[in-house]
């Protein structure tokens, strides 16, 4: 199963990409789990995200998108008391998703490393997150990588743990 990921490749998403990436949105949502709706992610949050330079995937060999991983911005997150204090450039992992096909393969933290590894060249000194304590494949991920768990917060009508 290694050889599948020999030629993957990381990078920003295309701007002529955006439907793709609007399907692959929408394909999520009603997963377990998963918190979003018709209305978020958007067709508005996607040309934010490429605007900004924020939007990347992990494409297999043959050019397809096979996951999505955003930095955010989101002064409200930004916000809560639990992140620390002391960080100079923090950073916060959003809209993580990936096509059904490639789920349970390692492929979440492949994107979360690659992003991470890309946010520490920018001098990003603190990366954060929210997760839905019912999403278990989410949670999973980042169990496997070293994040520290900062507790649990109400925002956006959701629990999250970060």
């Amino acid at each position: 199963m290694k050889e599948q990921y020999e030629n993957e490749t990381f990078g920003r998403v295309k701007e002529d990409e955006k439907e793709v990436v609007l399907a692959i949105y929408r394909a999520m949502v009603g997963t377990p789990g998963c918190t979003w709706s018709i209305e978020y992610p958007d067709q508005k949050d996607i040309e934010s995200d490429l605007a900004k330079g924020a939007l990347y995937c992990m494409r297999g060999p043959e050019g397809k998108i096979r996951g999505l991983i955003s930095v955010d911005d989101d002064e409200v997150c930004a916000a809560l008391p639990q992140w620390s204090r002391t960080a100079k450039k923090p950073a916060e992992l959003a809209r993580l998703a990936v096509i059904s096909e490639y789920q349970n393969r390692g492929l979440a933290r492949r994107l979360i490393l690659s992003m991470t590894e890309i946010l520490k060249q920018q001098g990003c000194d603190v990366v954060r997150y929210l997760v839905s304590p019912g999403n278990k494949k989410a949670l999973a991920s980042y169990a496997k990588l070293d994040f520290e768990y900062r507790g649990k917060t109400f925002l956006y009508e959701q629990e999250w743990r970060k």
